[in-house]
């Protein structure tokens, strides 16, 4: 049965709606909320095809409900705002936060609004007929997280993509998420002639296969989605539609890795929010060790899970008078793997070749390869 969320004040608008969405249909059930937050819970915790916030509630409630709902559930929910009046700005607003739809109710009636959600609700069912439980369930997510820049999150994630792809024969998926600097590109020797800045503007008509298009293929075999090559494309990317983007890009690998910016905002949770496995990288000095710690610390406020997150350290043998055990005791959690410092590093970044395809050999290739083992184990 499809269920529909409708949220206002207005009780009239409320019975009206849901009169003409279940006149026709017998297998809809429609459930009123008295907040945009309720619908929020109510949406995500019933598996809600569209969740519909009327033209009498406050907008603002309304986007932020409509962001949680996109990030619990991605593309399966539509999102749909009704408006006394819609124009170029709220629509941008709209979709900003995650509505896939704004109507205005100046001139339409109940059954053109009806028309509105049932159309939406279709697209999310049609969505989750074509992705399949099973199947998005079997790819894992891991994202490469810290909130300090040149830790060498873009180093490990284009590494590891590339070593899984070329070496442990696996599907492997990475997305650039540094929607403003992301360097994945340089790390991998792709040229950007499509970005995850493209595929947003398909995102009314994206499937995986569409995805795909957007990508490019590493020689190693991994699919890549680059960061925009402008800065201010980032503002056009949404966390809701990064959501819907993750679940596809799980139909395309049995590994999606996702590298992250340098900080802990909406679209670096929105990762997290999505992934089977975090991977926090700190070097061995106080700043990064200190900023670690007070992630972890607030992830685990946010209620993250005890075991989602894993500690990498980078440049583990540099002789800064600390010691890894030092470390992970400052942190507050075991080191997963210990990469270490080496000259050929900057060299395969200068050169766009990883260094675990390059140097195999070379110690940091081994605790490279070290790592990646440890990401595909289920």
């Amino acid at each position: 049965m499809a269920i529909i969320v409708i949220s206002d004040p207005d009780r009239d608008f409320l019975q009206r709606l849901e009169k003409v969405l279940t006149s026709d249909a017998q297998d809809v059930e429609v459930i009123h909320a008295a907040t945009p937050a309720e619908a929020a819970d109510v949406a995500i915790e019933r598996d809600a095809c569209a969740v519909v916030y009327g033209p009498a509630t406050s907008q603002p409630a309304a986007y932020s409900a409509a962001e949680r709902v996109s990030a619990a559930a991605g593309m399966r929910t539509a999102n749909l705002l009704i408006s006394r009046t819609v124009d170029a700005e709220l629509l941008r607003s709209a979709m900003r936060s995650g509505f896939r739809d704004a109507i205005g109710i100046e001139g339409a009636t109940y059954g053109d609004l009806a028309a509105a959600v049932t159309d939406a609700c279709q697209a999310a069912l049609n969505y989750r007929s074509a992705t399949g439980d099973d199947e998005t369930a079997s790819a894992k997510v891991v994202t490469v997280f810290s909130t300090k820049g040149g830790v060498g999150k873009s180093v490990l994630a284009s590494n590891l993509a590339a070593y899984i792809a070329s070496k442990l024969d696996k599907r492997v998926v990475l997305l650039d998420l540094d929607l403003e600097f992301g360097d994945d590109a340089v790390m991998l020797g792709l040229q950007p002639t499509r970005t995850i800045y493209d595929a947003v503007q398909a995102y009314e008509r994206l499937d995986a296969e569409l995805l795909d298009g957007f990508m490019q293929k590493h020689q190693s075999g991994a699919k890549v989605l680059l960061a925009p090559t402008q800065p201010e494309h980032a503002e056009s990317i949404t966390t809701a539609r990064v959501s819907g983007i993750i679940d596809l890009a799980k139909e395309l690998g049995d590994i999606v890795l996702i590298d992250t910016p340098g900080r802990l905002d909406e679209m670096v949770l929105t990762a997290i929010d999505r992934s089977d496995e975090v991977l926090a990288v700190a070097t061995m000095d106080l700043p990064s060790i200190k900023n670690t710690k007070v992630s972890l610390q607030k992830l685990r406020q946010l209620g993250y899970r005890n075991g989602l997150v894993k500690l990498v350290l980078n440049r583990a043998d540099s002789k800064v008078f600390l010691e890894p055990a030092e470390v992970e005791r400052a942190i507050g959690g075991e080191v997963l793997v210990r990469i270490p410092s080496d000259r050929l590093v900057p060299r395969s970044v200068n050169r766009g070749v990883p260094v675990s395809l390059d140097q195999p050999k070379s110690d940091v290739a081994k605790s490279l390869a070290e790592l990646a083992k440890h990401v595909i184990k289920d």
